[in-house]
């Protein structure tokens, strides 16, 4: 642990002490975003599951009550757009129905039952919707528009066969021929002109087929010219023949022409029958069909006991009929929308219920989730509390472990310094080799120190010893002093040689360091770091340092060994 602790340089270790601090801190805001977005995920599926549900519950009656509407006015109004917005409001309520389903398994089974109803309201409505295009949107459209064709040709003809007025101007032209014979008068004269340009004024603007006309003003014509000599006679005598001549035979052939044409009442019935058809489409009410059964009964009676020809009793006969059975059949199917419509609203009704129970549903299990929901973040929020309190008593350890590691070798290093101030020190500071960490080095460092200022100690003072023993040796009278002189002086080599040997090993573990490096960096060009800088540095210095120790063993003063001692520990 020491080992890998010594990897990391004091900057690196406040830096990692504020990262595990951070990241235990970072932990807990994780551990609240998480209840957060729990919280916020339960809230928002309580809303994705039950507010849309909720929300499209109401749209979907709010469509069903637009769809309504339109139907109403499609059957007031009969207009095609209004069933086209049925059909878009039905579209448009089946999409809701499918997001409704997509919503939860209880949403699923209400969706698949609105459906089903959907389509028997819609399929109801268009079955009713058909029916009255059968009968017809407007009053030219389906059975409707074809039976007023009928009747519309009917009146037409009928228009054909009302001389009535015709017949009546002529029984006053008549009259006022007579009372000429009668009377003398002039007046008179002048009322048949008058009466006969009014006659010939109603056939030119009636309704009468076109070879009846010029028949009529043919007739007309001859009477007009016939009955001027008749009146100049009858105001200068008396004797007028008893009124006969052939603008008398005029006047029958025009009334035989009318009469041959005239169909009585029959106009006024088919307007009394047209009266009968409105008061049905109206009010519904299937008396008026009865009456109006009637009515064409009765004009079928006139037209078959009046003067007209076969071809033209069988045209209008046959147009009658034609309109009468298209009026029935009108009569049939109003009886069948009825029903229709009685099953379309059966449909809707059976809708309304159904979605106002899924809403019921949906409020009573939203209450179940929202008490769940605040049980859940009550938990959450005490785990979060522990996580938090937890997070603080580790970073506490964290930071009290690693400010008491650093502290710990300061102090070694200042008690060291202390001893190597005022005493010879003995002891080391723990170190690990290689490592990065501050600390470490200036321990590494410290030790270094101690080492170099020891073996130029023992160098200085085996040095000192060997010169001694080889003066005093040389100073020797006696053989004892040289034997002993020449053991102290062969122990004090030796101790030399020892001490050469001890500096040839540090030379040659920093000349290994730095061959060491040399591989490095040729293995891995331009790679250069600072700790490789100063690793370098620190061996080059500490060879230095060892070859002036051996420096100062070859030199010959004190006063020079004294100043080398000073330089390597400066050093």
């Amino acid at each position: 642990m020491e080992k890998v602790w010594s990897k990391f340089r004091i900057g690196e270790k406040i830096w990692l002490g504020f990262a595990v601090v951070g990241l235990l801190f970072a932990g807990v805001v994780w551990h609240y975003h998480q209840t957060l977005k729990s919280v916020l995920d339960d809230y928002q599926q309580l809303h994705s599951v039950f507010e849309v549900r909720k929300s499209l519950a109401l749209e979907i009656e709010i469509e069903m009550a637009a769809a309504r509407d339109a139907e109403k006015d499609f059957l007031i109004q009969r207009q095609e757009h209004f069933a086209e917005e049925v059909d878009q409001h039905l579209q448009v309520m089946r999409a809701k129905v499918t997001a409704l389903a997509a919503v939860d398994q209880h949403s699923r089974q209400t969706a698949e039952q609105l459906q089903r109803l959907l389509t028997t309201y819609q399929e109801s409505f268009r079955t009713v919707a058909e029916a009255w295009r059968s009968i017809g949107l407007d009053e030219n459209s389906g059975i409707q528009g074809a039976f007023r064709q009928k009747v519309h040709r009917l009146q037409e003809l009928s228009a054909q066969y009302y001389v009535d007025p015709l017949y009546t101007i002529l029984l006053q032209i008549r009259r006022s021929e007579k009372d000429l014979a009668l009377r003398k008068d002039p007046a008179y004269r002048d009322r048949v002109r008058k009466l006969i340009q009014e006659f010939r004024q109603l056939v030119q603007g009636s309704g009468l087929q076109a070879t009846v006309k010029q028949k009529l003003l043919s007739e007309l014509l001859v009477y007009a010219r016939t009955f001027e000599p008749y009146a100049d006679t009858a105001l200068k005598s008396a004797e007028v023949g008893g009124g006969m001549g052939p603008f008398r035979d005029a006047a029958h052939r025009i009334e035989a022409i009318l009469k041959a044409h005239h169909v009585p009442h029959l106009e006024t019935n088919i307007y009394k029958l047209r009266r009968h058809e409105k008061d049905f489409l109206l009010r519904g009410d299937e008396a008026y069909a009865t009456m109006l059964v009637e009515m064409a009964r009765t004009i079928r009676s006139q037209i078959a006991a009046s003067p007209l020809s076969e071809t033209d009793k069988t045209l209008l006969a046959s147009l009658l009929l034609d309109y009468q059975q298209g009026f029935l059949l009108l009569v049939a199917q109003r009886a069948s929308i009825v029903t229709l419509t009685r099953e379309v609203d059966a449909a809707a009704r059976q809708i309304a219920p159904l979605i106002t129970a899924n809403v019921d549903q949906a409020n009573q299990m939203m209450a179940a989730r929202v008490e769940a929901i605040a049980d859940s973040s009550r938990a959450s929020v005490h785990l979060g509390l522990i996580a938090m309190y937890g997070a603080l008593a580790l970073a506490l350890i964290f930071v009290i472990t690693l400010t008491s590691r650093i502290v710990h070798k300061v102090r070694q290093m200042a008690g060291l310094l202390d001893d190597l101030a005022y005493g010879a020190p003995t002891a080391r500071v723990p170190a690990v080799p290689g490592g990065r960490d501050e600390i470490n080095a200036m321990a590494e460092s410290l030790n270094a120190l101690l080492e170099h200022r020891a073996n130029f100690l023992d160098c200085w003072k085996t040095s000192m010893n060997e010169m001694i023993a080889q003066r005093e040796l040389e100073l020797a009278h006696s053989e004892a002093a040289r034997d002993e002189l020449l053991t102290e002086l062969r122990a004090a080599s030796i101790a030399k040689v020892q001490q050469l040997n001890a500096i040839r090993g540090r030379l040659l573990l920093h000349a290994k360091h730095i061959v060491e490096i040399h591989q490095r960096l040729r293995s891995a060009p331009g790679d250069v770091t600072t700790d490789d800088v100063q690793s370098l540095e620190h061996a080059a210095q500490g060879m230095v340092t060892l070859l002036e120790v051996l420096a100062v063993d070859n030199g010959t003063s004190p006063e020079r060994a004294a100043g080398a001692a000073d330089q390597t520990v400066s050093a």
